[in-house]
C-alpha cells in the first residue's frame, strides 16, 4: 500500500470515528497540519472519482441569508463567492472550469 492510499484510508476511518483530527492523530503518530493536508487530498479525489464514475457529484443546498450571492466549488478545489445579480457574469465564472 503506498502512502497516499494508507493515508486516505486513515481519513476515511477519521471520518468515522467522531472525533477531532488532533485527538485522532496522536495515537497515529502523524502531525494535524500533515493529516489536514491528506484530508483536502482524499476528499478532492473522492470527489474526481465520482464524477468519472457518474458524471454527478452530490451537492447540499443551503439557504444563504441574502439572495444575491452564491458560491461556486470548481473540482478542483477553488472556491468563489459571488454577490451580485449580473446573470451573464455568473454564467462565466461557471463555464470557467
Amino acid at each position: 500500500m503506498d502512502q497516499s492510499e494508507e493515508m486516505f484510508k486513515l481519513v476515511r476511518e477519521w471520518r468515522e470515528s467522531g472525533v477531532s483530527q488532533s485527538e485522532f492523530c496522536k495515537p497515529h503518530g502523524i502531525t494535524v497540519a500533515k493529516f489536514g493536508y491528506w484530508s483536502v487530498k482524499e476528499k478532492l479525489a473522492a470527489r474526481l472519482t465520482a464524477e468519472k464514475v457518474g458524471g454527478f457529484v452530490q451537492i447540499s443546498g443551503r439557504q444563504s441569508v441574502s439572495s444575491d450571492s452564491c458560491r461556486i466549488i470548481y473540482p478542483n478545489g477553488v472556491e468563489v463567492s459571488y454577490e451580485g445579480r449580473d446573470l451573464a457574469m455568473l454564467s462565466q465564472l461557471i463555464k470557467l472550469y
